[in-house]
């Protein structure tokens, strides 16, 4: 690999490693536009100077109980405390095609599983559908089929691409929006909890996000404040009781959720070019909220001529993110773009270093996983598969050949297997050391949805023919 000075930053070429041919028996179209929707025009943003942290945040929950929301935790480190399976079979499904009751007023006309599981304490899983449905399941221990605890659908809506997010006390977060792609649409976000009886989820509280499509994922801090952002690109900070603590306008969000630093900022990827950086309030009674800074991604592109296409699909020009920021021990904020670049940022925005993947139309959406000693962060590309790189200096570590295109993040069991989908319809577990492949598992539908791990060890996947898919061992 060469690495080119480029004024004050290094851009890492990649260097390409090839696998035997048999590994790709097959390839998928590749289709962002289920992605597409009008988002409108943030507001004007004034970057005000940065100030010190007056306090950290409090310790962290107990996000190793279970996968509690989207990349495990406010960090999206991606690391699950759960070892998982190395010779996979097939378990149990749940079609949520056919789950056994109407749909009344789907949000979407599709059968899609695009969005990701969230795990509980005891295994339940958590995980929605395009037609708008959140299914509440369990592993019954006996025949093929997990079993359903209860779901929840507002009419008219669906959750798209968005996972869940799990309190302590039980209680389920997740936005829906009305009104599909159109500009009529509107999201809300839906505190939950289990049903006294029957199937269909209590409703603790809601929060109206206002307008656009409400496709990311909410984030929980460790006091309980769940982060969340809208399809227009305003940033919300709601209590546990549902009190709205503070908003600011960011950019649009397709798919990226926010990310929590040590020192209470929220990073909010956008489509519209650029990386936010959110001064919460920190302390009592404190209330100002100001945007920190913004990084633009088209200020730092590299040497490789970028590779565009119109829009829709959404991030066909490559510009801005539909990745979620990845936060280092040290504080640097890692993201990949729409531009086939994978960056460093440092908590002041200044660029530590970017890589160049691959480049292809709408180049990077997954987020990446972080190891345990912050050295290496792996994700996947639209082009050229897993990408490893060192968090030092962006140089490639390893990578893994993949025919078709990764929109799934990478998740990273205790063991060092790092799993991931694909759109042709294999998940793979690899060697997070070097890269060697240690399964490759025909789920015979392409996964966009990141691998959940169970406490038992146990994988979740989505398939986009609306198939929920548990593997385990023998």
């Amino acid at each position: 690999m060469r690495a080119t000075l480029e004024s004050e930053y290094a851009v890492n070429r990649s260097t390409r490693r090839r696998l035997s041919p048999w590994l790709w028996r097959s390839a998928a179209i590749v289709s962002l536009a289920v992605l597409a929707a009008c988002q409108p025009a943030p507001d004007t943003v004034v970057v005000r100077p940065s100030r010190p942290p007056s306090a950290v945040l409090s310790a962290p929950a107990a996000w190793d109980s279970g996968r509690l929301m989207y990349q495990m935790d406010p960090q999206h480190t991606g690391r699950s405390p759960f070892t998982g399976p190395r010779q996979p079979v097939l378990r149990r499904t749940f079609d949520t095609t056919n789950p056994g009751f109407e749909t009344v007023e789907p949000g979407d006309p599709r059968s899609e599983i695009q969005s990701s599981a969230a795990v509980g304490p005891d295994g339940t899983i958590y995980i929605g559908n395009f037609p708008g449905n959140l299914f509440a399941l369990q592993d019954s221990g006996s025949n093929d089929l997990l079993k359903l605890l209860w779901r929840f659908h507002p009419a008219g809506a669906s959750s798209f691409h968005a996972t869940p997010a799990i309190a302590q006390d039980g209680t389920v977060y997740i936005g829906f929006s009305t009104g599909g792609t159109t500009p009529e649409a509107r999201g809300t976000l839906y505190a939950l909890k289990a049903p006294a009886t029957g199937i269909d989820a209590e409703v603790r509280w809601t929060v109206d996000l206002g307008p656009g499509r409400q496709t990311s994922s909410p984030t929980l801090a460790p006091d309980g404040t769940i982060y969340v952002v809208s399809g227009a690109g305003k940033l919300f900070a709601i209590a546990p009781d549902g009190a709205v603590k503070w908003t600011i306008q960011t950019g649009p969000a397709v798919k990226a959720a926010p990310a929590l630093g040590a020192d209470g900022t929220v990073y909010v990827a956008s489509m519209d070019g650029s990386l936010y950086a959110v001064a919460a309030p920190v302390g009592a009674g404190a209330r100002e909220v100001w945007i920190r800074w913004t990084f633009r991604f088209g200020d730092h592109l590299g040497p490789t001529p970028l590779v565009t296409a119109p829009v829709p699909p959404p991030g066909a020009d490559a510009i801005g993110s539909g990745a979620s920021p990845t936060i280092g021990p040290d504080g640097t904020i890692y993201i990949g773009a729409n531009n086939s670049n994978f960056y460093a940022i440092t908590p002041d925005a200044q660029l530590k270093w970017l890589f160049e993947a691959e480049r292809e139309v709408a180049g990077i959406w997954s987020t990446a996983a972080l190891s345990p000693d912050g050295t290496t962060l792996y994700f996947g590309a639209n082009k050229g598969g897993i990408y490893a790189l060192n968090a030092a200096d962006g140089s490639l570590r390893w990578r893994f050949d993949i025919l078709g295109s990764v929109y799934s993040s990478p998740t990273l069991d205790r063991a060092g297997i790092l799993y991931t989908g694909s759109t042709i319809g294999h998940v793979f577990a690899l060697n997070a050391a070097d890269g060697e492949l240690i399964f490759d598992y025909d789920a015979g539908a392409p996964v966009w949805t990141a691998p959940a791990l169970r406490p038992d060890g146990s994988l979740v996947v989505g398939d986009t023919a609306g198939r929920l898919l548990l593997l385990g061992t023998e």
